[in-house]
Order: structure tokens, then C-alpha cells, then sequence
């Protein structure tokens, strides 16, 4: 049976969350060098953002901001100590887990960046018809950028005139590594 690559996490700071003062930031220490298992964590965790150089990698879990360093993680938009230590208890299970299985994992060791809002915004419709229920355009650009909304709360951009820019955008966030419906992915989509 193969060993667990981390035994504990242990939360070493409790802070006031600077995105929101309702909630807490957390600093843990893992009891292994993550920096083997961050590429297989790559692979594994859609939306998750990777930078080999540092090593790190950005993941979020609901709303809640996580980021793995060689020993490090931090947390942010964490309800409380009881959450903070739910969320150590949940990626101390998904590093082991995948230590497990990372013979059958091919590592990933791209790095994916968020997209930028202005970029996404140049491809939206651009009619602040608030169907989807953001005040503006770029302002869903803005949510869609950071993973909070999801391409089809756009329903404007599915309908009419819009094939070109629909294609460009829906290629854009696949090749991001954003969430988009298997039915439009841009293999799939022959309009």
C-alpha cells in the first residue's frame, strides 16, 4: 500500500480576509515538500492555475481561495477556524489521493493564467442587456474572468448574429483551461 506524501497539515496564522471582512485567511505548514504532486494536481483540478516556477498552484473550493506552495498553503475566504481545518482535512485527502494515483496521471506541467476581463469583454455581445444579471457587459467579463459565472449566464451571445465572436470566445476558454459545455466546446460546434 503506498504511503501518504503529507501525514498533517497544520494551521499555523488565523487571519481577517482582506476580500472579505466576514471571513478569515489561513496560513497551514504541510509535513511534505508538495512541489512532486503539484503537476499531478494539474492535471486533476479543473480550473486550477499552475506556476512551475514558484512551484504553486491556485485552486479554489466553492469561493474559497486556496493556494499549495512547496510547504505552504494558504487559504483565503474561509468561513472560519472550523472551515479552515475542513479545507486542510479536504486537500490533505486530494494530495494523498493523488499521490496514490499519480502512476496513472499524466502530469501537467503547463501553466495556465486567467484570462483577462478585457479580453473576454471584446467578445461579448457588448449590449449591457443584463440578462444575465450583471449590471454591464464588463462586468460579467470581470466575473466570468475569475471563474464566478459561467459562459452560458450569457444567453445573448448563443443567439442572433454572434457565431464568430461565440466561436472565438468558447476556443478561448477551453484553451484556458475554463469550464464550457461539452455541446459547445469548439470541436462540437459547428455553427
Amino acid at each position: 500500500m503506498p504511503k501518504d506524501l503529507v501525514q498533517t497539515i497544520e494551521i499555523t496564522h488565523v487571519l481577517p480576509c482582506l476580500a472579505d471582512p466576514a471571513k478569515i485567511r489561513f496560513h497551514a505548514n504541510a509535513s511534505a515538500d508538495l512541489a512532486e504532486i503539484l503537476p499531478y494536481l494539474n492535471a486533476t483540478i479543473k480550473g486550477a492555475i499552475y506556476n512551475p516556477h514558484l512551484p504553486a498552484l491556485t485552486l479554489t473550493k466553492g469561493e474559497r481561495m486556496i493556494c499549495l506552495h512547496q510547504r505552504l498553503i494558504t487559504g483565503a475566504k474561509i468561513d472560519d477556524v472550523e472551515d479552515a481545518r475542513a479545507v486542510c482535512d479536504w486537500l490533505k485527502d486530494l494530495i494523498n489521493g493523488t499521490w496514490e494515483k499519480r502512476a496513472d496521471i499524466e502530469p501537467s506541467y503547463d501553466r495556465r493564467e486567467r484570462l483577462t476581463p478585457l479580453v473576454i469583454y471584446k467578445l461579448l455581445p457588448r449590449t449591457n442587456c443584463r440578462r444575465c444579471n450583471t449590471p454591464t457587459c464588463l462586468a460579467f467579463a470581470t466575473e466570468l474572468a475569475h471563474e464566478r459565472i459561467g459562459i452560458m449566464q450569457c444567453p445573448t451571445l448563443f443567439e442572433g448574429d454572434h457565431t464568430d465572436r461565440r466561436r472565438l470566445l468558447l476556443q478561448l476558454l477551453a484553451d484556458a483551461g475554463y469550464d464550457i459545455p461539452d455541446a459547445f466546446r469548439p470541436s462540437a460546434d459547428a455553427r
